[in-house]
C-alpha cells in the first residue's frame, strides 16, 4: 500500500532532526514556540517512499514535489499545501517515528525517518510504541 502526504491529506479530508529521541517539553524553532512537543522536522517515509520533507523554516515538500507550509500548536500540526485546503493532524514524534491522525479521522499513520522496504515495514511498525492518540 503506497501512501503519500497528499494522499493522506485527501483521505483524511474525506472521512528534526533525525536520530535520538525527539520528544521534549517546549520547543522553539526560528523563534516560534511549538507547544509541548517537538516539531516533526526532516524527511518522513512510508516504506521506501519519502512522503514529506518538513523544514525548520515552516515549509514542506511532498514526494510529488508540491510545496506548502506547516505550523504546530499543542500537538496539532496544520499543513497547507498548494493543491489542498489546510489540514490538521494530531501528531507525535515517538523515538524516531512520526505518528499522524487527522483530527477528523480515527485512523493513525506511522512514518519513519528512513526508507524501509515493504517486506520489513509491518514488522518494524509493530516494534514501535504508537502515540497515545492512536
Amino acid at each position: 500500500m503506497e501512501i503519500s502526504l497528499v494522499s493522506l491529506i485527501l483521505l483524511c479530508s474525506l472521512t528534526g532532526c533525525l536520530g535520538g529521541d525527539r520528544s521534549a517539553d517546549i520547543v522553539e524553532v526560528d523563534g516560534i514556540a511549538h507547544g509541548d512537543v517537538v516539531p516533526p522536522l526532516g524527511e518522513w517515509y512510508y516504506q521506501e517512499d519519502m512522503v514529506a520533507n518538513i523544514s525548520e523554516d515552516g515549509t514542506l515538500i511532498t514526494e510529488e514535489g508540491d510545496s506548502g507550509t506547516w505550523s504546530t500548536n499543542n500537538g496539532v500540526i496544520t499543513t497547507s499545501i498548494e493543491i489542498n485546503e489546510d489540514n490538521e493532524f494530531n501528531y507525535s514524534v515517538e523515538g524516531d517515528w512520526l505518528w499522524l491522525k487527522a483530527v477528523t479521522d480515527d485512523e493513525c499513520h506511522s512514518l519513519s525517518p528512513e526508507p524501509i522496504n515493504e517486506d520489513e515495514w509491518d514488522a518494524r511498525v509493530s516494534e514501535q510504541t504508537p502515540a497515545s492518540f492512536c
